[in-house]
C-alpha cells in the first residue's frame, strides 16, 4: 500500500513538474492532446493586427485565413475600404532557431518570395503570429478560430 502510495505521488510530480515545463511557444500553449497540424487547419478570423508596431486592425476587418490538413491555403473577404481579397497558396510549418514547427511559411499562388511569420502561441481557437521588421519593430496578427 505504502509502495503504490509512492509510486502515485511520484507520477503525480513528474505530471507537474514536465506538464507544466515550456512549450514551443513563446505564448503557450505548454501541453495541448491535438497535433500541430490539427491546431492549425482551420479558418481564422483576424481580430488584433500590428504593423511596424502600429495598430492596423481596422485594415482587416472581414478577412480571413483558412489552413487545410493537406496544407493548402487561402485568404478571403472584403477588407474595410471595400476591396474583396483572396489568394491561395500553400502553408507549411518550418523551422526557426532549430525548432520544427515553430515557423509558419505562407506560399502565395504566383508570389516568388514566401511569407515566413513566427508562430507565438497556437491553440485550437488562438493563433499569434510575428515577423521582425527593420529597426526592431514588428509585424503581428492575432487570430481567433472559426471552426
Amino acid at each position: 500500500m505504502t509502495k503504490t502510495i509512492k509510486l502515485i505521488t511520484v507520477l503525480f510530480a513528474s505530471i507537474l513538474i514536465f506538464g507544466t515545463s515550456c512549450g514551443k511557444y513563446e505564448d503557450g500553449p505548454g501541453l495541448s492532446l491535438r497535433s500541430k497540424k490539427a491546431r492549425m487547419a482551420n479558418t481564422w478570423k483576424i481580430v488584433e493586427a500590428t504593423d511596424a508596431d502600429d495598430d492596423v486592425t481596422t485594415g482587416y476587418a472581414g478577412t480571413t485565413w483558412t489552413f487545410t490538413k493537406e496544407g493548402d491555403y487561402t485568404k478571403g473577404g472584403e477588407t474595410a475600404a471595400g476591396t474583396v481579397v483572396e489568394e491561395k497558396g500553400k502553408w507549411e510549418f518550418g523551422k526557426l532557431d532549430g525548432e520544427e514547427k515553430k515557423q509558419l511559411i505562407i506560399s502565395t499562388d504566383g508570389v516568388v518570395i514566401p511569407k515566413k511569420w513566427e508562430i507565438t502561441r497556437l491553440t485550437n481557437d488562438e493563433l499569434w503570429l510575428k515577423k521582425e521588421q527593420a529597426l526592431g519593430t514588428f509585424e503581428t496578427r492575432k487570430l481567433e478560430g472559426q471552426d
